[in-house]
């Protein structure tokens, strides 16, 4: 791989809001969207569940990763940067099948 080039991963997620606990779930009536890596991508993606905020702010909770060549990257939203935050795997099961 050269310099220029880095590794991408295509991510499906689920948008997700605090609760009045402070904990993430799922926002009611939304389906899951993909975003990708970008070169300018911070943090590093850890487990199912994970948040992760888009360029817009929005904070998203991965539902399925695979592999992007990296010459169909432009076809895909880059993601802004990963949290350390997650979402309960019972809670985003049932969008993983969807």
């Amino acid at each position: 791989m050269s310099k220029s080039k880095y590794e991408t991963y295509l991510y499906t997620g689920i948008i997700v809001e605090q609760n009045p606990s402070g904990r993430y779930v799922p926002k009611k009536g939304v389906k899951p969207n993909v975003w990708r890596t970008g070169k300018h991508t911070k943090g590093k993606y850890v487990s199912f569940g994970q948040v992760f905020l888009t360029e817009n702010n929005q904070t998203i909770a991965v539902i399925t990763v695979e592999n992007l060549p990296f010459n169909q990257r432009h076809a895909y939203t880059p993601m802004q940067r990963w949290t350390s935050e997650t979402v309960d795997n019972d809670l985003l099961l049932p969008y993983k099948k969807a």
